[in-house]
């Protein structure tokens, strides 16, 4: 069963292994997380086949990408070949993270979407930013753990008073004219919202992106046709891509699901994305990814 977080990394960059283990400390402690890296490999035990192991238990992989990290035979040809298979077969996800300043776009990394800005690597960065991007990555990590399938219901109340009106959710800001409007009230979904989604979603639609690190913006044209599948162009910092796939939304929980397939025209890589919807009418739609994007959906 893969649940694990794998860490790969180059011994130089330990310091950086330990950044982020400090930053996941609460997530670990929680059991959220169940991360493994090399330290765990005990005196005595066969490192090669503890890794192996981890490798196939592994549910999303994160990789501290460096010179180092680059220039390791272990890792080109041990830990990336597996991890890249089962990203493309299996579903694992893969995060990498810019530690330092690397030639990454001539590998298969620069076909995945980095965890932070890969022009600010984090060893450019002020101790402030490196805290600040650090917990921004352990939140993309703990968001790819998630299986929302299982995720809980958002603005679950524990109501100890029946008979006051109770308000789930403060109102929300109209992206447009600024004007609070009552929230989605996912208690009421299954006879105010269910049809009224479900009903706008089928079209063209222009989304604008604003990645979790600053300054990352993309944009999506994105069709939903009615029969539940989607076709796309999506374009972000690392280049245009095609996606395609199945879609779904969940009235009762407001959201918006896409799981489909990713290309640039020479690799296929597994797509997804799952949008919790703060706001919709019948012509604009905004959220947020489990990843922490920001997006504004435009009928076209």
């Amino acid at each position: 069963m893969r649940d694990q977080v794998f860490i790969s990394y180059s011994h130089n960059d330990k310091d950086w292994l330990e950044k982020l283990q400090t930053v996941l400390k609460p997530l670990i402690r929680k059991g959220v997380v169940n991360l493994w890296d090399d330290t765990r490999i005990q005196a005595g035990q066969k490192w090669r086949e503890e890794i192996k192991t981890a490798l196939s238990g592994a549910k999303v992989a994160v990789l501290l990408v460096s010179p180092d990290f680059l220039a390791s035979e272990f890792i080109a040809e041990g830990e990336l070949p597996p991890l890249l298979k089962a990203a493309a077969g299996e579903g694992l996800t893969i995060i990498w993270v810019p530690v330092r300043d690397s030639l990454f776009t001539e590998t298969e990394i620069a076909e995945y979407q980095a965890a932070f800005d890969p022009a600010r690597p984090l060893a450019g960065l002020s101790p402030a930013e490196v805290d600040k991007a650090l917990v921004e990555i352990s939140k993309k990590i703990k968001a790819a753990t998630v299986d929302v399938r299982q995720a809980p219901k958002p603005f679950a109340l524990s109501i100890e008073n029946t008979d006051q009106p109770v308000r789930r959710h403060p109102p929300l800001p109209h992206p447009d004219t600024g004007e609070e409007q009552e929230p989605i009230d996912s208690a009421n979904a299954a006879h105010t919202t269910r049809s009224t989604l479900t009903d706008i979603l089928p079209g063209s639609w222009q989304i604008s992106i604003q990645m979790a690190f600053p300054g990352a913006a993309g944009q999506m044209r994105l069709e939903l046709l009615p029969n539940g599948f989607f076709r796309g162009n999506l374009m972000t910092p690392m280049g245009k891509t095609t996606v395609d796939g199945q879609w779904m939304a969940n009235p009762m929980l407001n959201q918006i699901g896409l799981q489909g397939r990713q290309s640039n025209g020479y690799q296929v890589i597994p797509y997804g994305v799952m949008i919790q919807i703060t706001y919709f009418d019948a012509q604009q739609i905004v959220g947020m990814s489990a990843a922490g994007e920001q997006l504004t959906w435009q009928k076209v």
